[in-house]
């Protein structure tokens, strides 16, 4: 992917953006890579839904949990950072940001990379794999779908949804977060490829609390 993407992709997003010593939790660390980056300066901990991913970072001798960004297995405040990179488009998006809102301390930061439209056009309109043609096609339309009925599409045509700044902005809102930078990155037909957003924990509103209850 990073052959395909570059350009797109910013690397070393995110890993020197937290403050030495802070607490520090990696959604979605996949084989920790970023997880072993954060280790050395901060105190950090990675989380993901795989068990083969989990089973790989413990022999590095890397902390991690087993998780889902939906579920955090951590407790409300605990945690000075976050770092959290296109794992949302995957997840039940509201759910996922109520927990990171839920987890961070009050001041604390979150560095997320999420997928813009661009990524799944990019995919319509110029790969040559007809099967990723369609899955660009197919996310697009759960997408669409999603935003209108607030549901995915049934099956494996749901799987996969991009973000867009409007939503995410209602999504922090709701979860007691706000955005305080955004990075530009390389568009696609000047739609985004890759969205990437600081956001920082304020206090929670009633809408955040609501959807904690609701997602405890």
């Amino acid at each position: 992917m990073r052959d395909e993407w570059t350009g797109y992709l910013l690397e070393g997003y995110g890993s020197a953006e937290f403050r030495p010593g802070s607490r520090v939790l990696d959604v979605g660390c996949g084989r920790g890579e970023e997880l072993a980056r954060l280790e050395r300066s901060q105190v950090a901990v990675g989380m993901d839904v795989s068990h083969e991913s989990v089973a790989h970072c413990r022999s590095r001798g890397l902390k991690v949990l087993r998780g889902k960004a939906e579920a955090i297995p951590l407790r409300t405040g605990s945690m000075d950072g976050l770092f959290c990179k296109v794992v949302i488009p995957y997840t039940d998006e509201a759910r996922a940001l109520c927990e990171i809102g839920r987890v961070l301390k009050t001041g604390g930061t979150g560095h997320l990379c999420y997928h813009g439209v661009g990524y799944y056009l990019r995919y319509l309109l110029l790969d040559r794999s007809w099967k990723r043609r369609f899955y660009g096609l197919r996310s697009i339309l759960n997408t669409w779908f999603y935003a209108i009925t607030n549901r995915r599409l049934p099956w494996f045509w749901g799987d996969t949804i991009y973000q867009s700044r409007r939503r995410l902005a209602r999504h922090y809102g709701r979860s007691g977060l706000e955005l305080f930078k955004e990075t530009q990155a390389k568009s696609f037909l000047g739609f985004p490829v890759f969205i990437y957003h600081s956001i920082r924990r304020v206090r929670p509103d009633a809408d955040s609390l609501e959807l904690v209850e609701a997602a405890s």
